[in-house]
């Protein structure tokens, strides 16, 4: 854990990454707003999370392993802007269904888990494109394991965690059209460690729309010795969308 830690405050000091309203760097006294409708975020899911079964026994799920397809993915990104404040929330829906080998008789077991991540925050720019971001990140996770030939009960599992976040944000602009976004935070509460990352180009089509493509990085990590969950999971992948402007 310690390592982990300084690791992400080493990333923290050398990239600082934010995402942050699309024109408050012109600090304007009226009200802004975007949405980013069903992002598409091409995610790979890695990590493992162990069980503790109604039996006692434990079961680790790769999840590299055990997903090979996404069965439903919904995404959406909202940010207002106004002077040097700014407001964002983001909501993430995954469902994921797959199998994975087991050393029992039988050979595979079926899993599915969804998860759902909403998060709201809110921004204060303190120098030019530079902002501070803290907000609250909310995780639940519904798992499902069904064992084959009954050689053990189901284990049908649900968890979640609330946690605070803090981090930086970077909005330079590289042209008249052309904006680089970055985002880091990092937090903690219902879950041990929980920190996200992103690094965004955003190209301006015009007075009412964008599209931006990028990098994002999310990672929990997760216990709970009542239930015996211990999650350790990191969702990335790339980043593309249309950016939609009032």
């Amino acid at each position: 854990m310690k390592t982990r830690l300084a690791v992400v405050v080493f990333i923290a000091l050398v990239m600082i990454c934010a995402a942050l309203p699309a024109r408050a760097q012109s600090q304007s006294d009226e009200w802004q707003f975007q949405i980013a409708p069903l992002y598409l975020w091409a995610m790979s899911v890695d990590g493992t999370m162990n069980i503790r079964g109604p039996i006692e026994q434990d079961f680790e799920v790769d999840f590299s392993d055990a997903f090979k397809n996404l069965e439903a993915a919904f995404t959406v990104h909202f940010e207002a802007g106004k002077g040097r404040w700014g407001f964002m929330a983001d909501a993430m829906f995954l469902d994921l269904e797959g199998s994975q080998a087991i050393d029992t008789p039988g050979g595979e077991a079926n899993i599915g888990v969804e998860t759902l991540i909403l998060e709201g925050a809110a921004g204060y720019s303190f120098a030019e494109s530079w902002w501070v971001i803290a907000g609250v990140r909310y995780l639940k996770m519904d798992t499902d394991i069904g064992f084959q030939l009954d050689i053990a009960p189901d284990i049908d599992v649900s968890e979640s965690a609330t946690d605070l976040f803090a981090g930086l944000l970077w909005r330079p602009k590289l042209g008249e059209r052309w904006t680089f976004s970055g985002r880091f935070d990092i937090g903690a509460g219902g879950s041990n460690l929980v920190w996200n990352a992103a690094a965004i180009i955003d190209y301006r089509l015009g007075k009412w729309a964008a599209i931006f493509g990028g990098y994002r990085y999310l990672d929990y990590d997760y216990a709970n010795q009542n239930t015996g969950i211990d999650l350790d999971m990191s969702i990335s992948g790339p980043v593309v969308a249309f950016r939609f402007f009032w």
